[in-house]
């Protein structure tokens, strides 16, 4: 048999590998860090100023509260705005996860790779790539905060539930939409404990 009639195996890809993640203090995450320390990836493809009857802003707070649980759940912002300043704009005022840059080829190739023809758009994966769900705007709408449950459940825990305190340094300084401990001393002691401090 000759090569010529040899089926060709493909592994799929991975675009995490080739992905240039930022936190909220726009320094490079790696995407290993990422794989090592997440069940669940979720994509969040959005501009400045879109959202859905307030899914996206409810979603903010969501995460943060499931990450101060420490749950192995990440979120990468897929920017789709036009410029850089639009894409910092928007960022600033979403919750503390990762982001990807508008000008880095990458996000066309998730857009066209999972087919997004509409924002905002929630895309909820396995850490493998494997697809949990296409609609997790609709899971967040109709189900809240347990639709992180529902997406954790298809995902058989393979991490090591890390503390949160422990990877402060990964994230950036301030959490604005925890809201888990009742009162508002409680939720400043929380910010000052896990904030990074400034360098001069």
């Amino acid at each position: 048999m000759s090569n010529a009639d040899t089926p060709h195996m493909f592994s799929p890809y991975d675009w995490l590998d080739e992905a240039v993640i930022y936190n909220k203090r726009y320094e490079s995450i790696p995407s290993e860090w990422i794989r090592e320390n997440t069940d669940v990836l979720v994509l969040l493809f959005s501009a400045r100023g879109t959202d859905r009857n307030g899914i996206v802003e409810k979603f903010y707070e969501i995460y943060e509260n499931v990450k101060f649980l420490n749950l192995p759940i990440e979120v990468i912002y897929v920017p789709l705005e036009e410029t850089e300043e639009e894409m910092k704009q928007s960022f600033e005022k979403q919750a503390n996860w990762f982001t990807l840059k508008p000008y880095d080829p990458l996000v066309l190739k998730l857009k066209y790779m999972y087919d997004i023809t509409c924002i905002p758009h929630i895309l909820v994966l396995k850490i493998d790539g494997t697809i949990i769900s296409t609609h997790g705007m609709v899971d967040l709408e109709q189900y809240g905060k347990n639709a992180i449950l529902t997406w954790l459940s298809t995902s058989a825990s393979s991490k090591n539930h890390r503390k949160l305190s422990k990877d402060a340094a990964m994230y950036g300084d301030k959490w604005n939409y925890i809201n888990a401990q009742s009162n508002t001393s409680k939720h400043d002691s929380y910010l000052r404990k896990f904030s990074i401090p400034e360098t001069l």
